[in-house]
């Protein structure tokens, strides 16, 4: 009885502690965590009772994002079994390694407690909303889009309305953590909201500073240092200044962002001598600090600042491999340079450059940085040992003069000049051939460094296309035929939509392709005759719903006297315009988006036309202007960081314009909207080539041909058959090359379907196969999501005879069977 009693009486004392912290004001969440803290070194209670105890104190430790100390830690993780509380614990302990970076052992953790039988589902939806936000700190982004899904229906299926708002929160964290910051805010301010409801203060602290982090991270600083200091306001109804620290914090960094870096330093001394702060958040502010001095020429305590970021880092997070750790060495490699000393410099950035590589080997934006970077610290140390040089030969000039006018004896005055002249040249020469050799050595490590970075950025659009293609050829596959097998007129209508929006998505993939051969200087136009009223119809389908939710009006305005019928590149010509009209719908809040075409001139062999998209939105700034079409620019633009993009949109589209004799004009003005507008002339066409339409195919019968098709991907068999279905084509299906291989030793085909990437033997390798041992000269096909240029090149020269890629285009596809089984109707 004696136990019952103790135990009643320790879960009375949680629930007091539990009304106070949800009732009183200021909120007493520190004096709670003392308590608690207390309660758990005790050696009067019960493991039981310890339980109940250590489950409140790691919902408000989780939820101030702090990590106790050792020895609270391995209190909590004894406490740890498969009752309620327990596993409450267990989240908590998972989470508490996540916030140490110590992610194996935080994702070990929290996948134990998600697949505990008979968990209850509130603690379950728990340990999964923090799982997602320890994967988006560790930048593990592949599986949180799943368990955000998993969560929402776990929340909705049993009326968990009170972890509604802190899954909001969790989900704006892992958009804004993928740069998807329109997402993001809109479940900031759900969650703001929700927590407003459910008094929940601390969250609602925590969505004032991120929502300022965010605005921070726009460019939007004006907005940022606002929340920030709704956050301090906040700050009076907590007891630890919980939120005063998190908005100095991000006030410093912004400051820091913004340029003024004295103030930024002044905040940074409050942020480091406060009570809340941490190894993280010191870590990243002597880094900050490192910078700002760094550019204010302060190149001692930029040194002393960037060391103990440095430590504070390996000391707390040494098993944390980021590209936020390699900048340490890419600030220190820029502190060496000023100082003067470019060979170490030189060596300090290639360390940050293999360890930025190995943290973030698909980043293909900072390769090409730091090729220009090295070649950038080539040029600075050349020009440096140029005026070394010339200072030195002009103080020994000086010297040898005050000496002749103190000396009265010419002769040996200038005969002790002209050989300490001699003397200096040839030091000087020779230490010109030293640095000569030194700038040779370092040119040819650099050329190396930017050939890998090239080798690397192929290797990385190749597969970032093949892999974001292949759910593309379901999507676009599926809806073609959906599209023709709906008899509803609005389903397929919407269906076609669908279709329509997925290829412009996949145009968007093509974007680093064509970056990539403009760089290159390989890209050429295909000129074909065109209905170019036609074209410029199905743009403005493509972008109407999404004009349409943001309230803006879309308006064509097309010449009456255009003769519709010309030679040009239609898909490029398509895709300068959609960039234009995209950015015009991203940029705009409301008013009407123009798209025009007129006629400035025309005969009977050519058309000269002004073509033009007008908004009302945001509008750019002069400064910006300057640098608008340069590739990446987002990188440093406020204005291109809030509203995402590539950089590459206007940069491809005035190059395919300067294929076409053409260039971008841009008249702006801030708060006043934007008119993108070009020039160009294209030959009229005789007639105009009709693409292979659903009734030209049905000329074509394919009916009874047997099709061996090699595809490892269930979705895409599906899509092939189901493009294929009305064709009744004989098709066996195979899942790897060496089952394409066993089949046609077997079988007689008419032709093979050949996918590229298969396990155990490639579709390159089956097919070198098929033609050098098996001997057969049966067509192949080559049906890939691998389509860039090199890719085409390596089916063809392994014995394909033709190749279409993925997303599959279904007339493409007919009416390349057609060509090798065709048979009269």
């Amino acid at each position: 009885m004696g136990t019952v009693s103790a135990h009643a009486s320790i879960s009375d004392k949680v629930s007091e502690i539990k009304v106070d912290v949800e009732t009183l004001v200021p909120m007493p969440i520190g004096a709670a965590i003392e308590k608690l803290e207390a309660w758990l070194l005790s050696d009067t209670l019960t493991q039981d009772e310890k339980r109940k105890v250590g489950a409140l104190y790691v919902q408000y430790q989780l939820s101030i994002h702090q990590r106790p100390s050792e020895k609270i830690l391995n209190s909590l993780i004894a406490l740890q079994d498969n009752s309620s509380e327990g596993l409450t614990i267990a989240t908590g302990v998972a989470r508490m390694y996540g916030i140490s970076a110590d992610y194996d052992k935080a994702y070990e953790h929290f996948n134990r407690v998600v697949a505990t039988p008979d968990i209850p589902t509130s603690v379950k939806a728990y340990a999964l909303i923090y799982q997602v936000l320890t994967y988006s700190e560790g930048q593990v982004f592949a599986p949180n889009a799943e368990l955000i899904n998993t969560v929402n229906d776990i929340l909705t299926k049993h009326t968990l309305t009170k972890l509604r708002p802190l899954y909001y929160a969790i989900v704006a964290d892992y958009y804004q953590s993928v740069s998807a910051y329109d997402i993001a805010l809109s479940y900031y301010e759900k969650s703001l909201d929700g927590a407003k409801v459910e008094n929940q203060r601390i969250l609602v602290s925590d969505n004032l500073y991120a929502i300022g982090i965010l605005y921070r991270n726009l460019g939007d600083y004006r907005k940022a240092i606002d929340y920030f200091e709704r956050a301090i306001e906040f700050d009076s109804q907590i007891d630890i200044n919980y939120s005063e620290f998190l908005a100095t914090y991000g006030i410093a960094t912004t400051y820091y962002r913004s340029g003024n870096l004295q103030k930024a330093l002044t905040l940074s001394d409050i942020v480091l001598a406060h009570p809340l702060s941490s190894s993280f958040y010191n870590s990243e502010i002597y880094r900050l600090k490192a910078e700002a001095h760094l550019s204010l020429g302060e190149l001692d305590k930029a040194t002393n600042a960037l060391n103990k970021a440095r430590e504070l880092y390996d000391e707390n997070r040494e098993a944390e491999q980021t590209t936020w750790r390699a900048q340490l060495d890419k600030t220190e490699a820029y502190i060496t340079a000023a100082k003067g000393d470019h060979a170490l410099a030189f060596k300090q950035f290639e360390v940050f450059h293999e360890a930025y590589l190995n943290a973030k080997k698909y980043e293909d934006l900072e390769l090409i940085k730091s090729a220009n970077l090295i070649d950038q610290i080539t040029q600075e140390k050349d020009r440096a040992n140029q005026l070394e040089n010339e200072n030195k030969a002009f103080e020994e000039a000086l010297l040898l003069k005050t000496e002749a006018q103190r000396t009265q004896s010419l002769f040996s005055t200038l005969l002790a000049i002209l050989i300490t002249l001699t003397l200096v040249t040839i030091v000087i020469i020779l230490i010109l051939l030293s640095k000569s050799r030194q700038a040779n050595a370092l040119y040819l490590t650099a050329k190396e460094k930017a050939e890998l970075n090239n080798r690397l950025k192929s290797e990385f659009i190749s597969n970032i296309s093949h892999e974001i293609r292949t759910p593309l050829n379901a999507i676009i596959g599926f809806g073609q035929t959906l599209s023709n097998r709906a008899a509803d007129v609005q389903a397929k209508d919407l269906t076609k939509k669908i279709v329509n929006a997925s290829e412009m998505l996949l145009q968007l993939i093509n974007d680093l392709l064509d970056f990539s051969k403009i760089e290159a200087g390989k890209l050429t136009l295909a000129i074909r005759p065109h209905d170019i009223n036609e074209s410029l119809c199905t743009l403005v389908d493509i972008f109407s719903d999404q004009a349409e939710r943001k309230g803006l009006v879309l308006q064509l305005h097309i010449d009456k006297n255009l003769n519709n019928d010309l030679m040009f590149d239609e898909l490029r010509f398509k895709q300068i315009l959609a960039n234009l009209i995209s950015n015009a719908i991203k940029f705009s809040d409301k008013g009407i988006i123009e798209i025009g075409l007129s006629v400035s001139e025309s005969n009977d062999s050519h058309c000269a036309l002004h073509c033009w998209v007008k908004d009302n939105g945001i509008g750019i700034s002069k400064e910006n202007q300057v640098k608008l079409f340069t590739p990446f620019t987002q990188a440093e633009s406020s204005i291109a960081r809030k509203y995402g993009g590539t950089g590459l949109g206007l940069n491809i589209s005035n190059n395919l314009l300067k294929l076409m004799g053409s260039s971008l004009t841009l008249e702006s003005e801030l708060e006043r909207g934007s008119t993108f507008s070009f020039d160009v002339t294209f030959a009229v066409a005789a007639d105009i080539d009709v693409p292979l339409s659903e009734t030209t195919q049905q000329h074509v019968t394919l009916e009874g041909a047997r099709v061996l098709l090699a595809e490892d991907n269930d979705i895409n068999v599906e899509v092939i058959k189901a493009l294929l279905d009305e064709f009744h084509l004989d098709l066996t299906h195979v899942s790897n090359g060496q089952k394409a291989i066993d089949a046609l030793k077997a079988c007689t085909y008419d032709l093979v379907l050949m996918d590229i990437q298969m396990p155990e033997v490639d579709g390159l390798s089956a097919t070198r196969h098929i033609r050098n041992v098996l001997k057969l000269k049966t067509p192949i096909i080559a049906l890939t999501a691998n389509a860039m240029q090199q890719d085409i090149d390596n089916c063809h020269a392994a014995g394909m005879d033709a190749h279409v890629g993925k997303p599959v285009d279904k007339a493409r596809l007919v009416n390349t069977l057609g060509e090798f089984l065709a048979r009269p109707a």
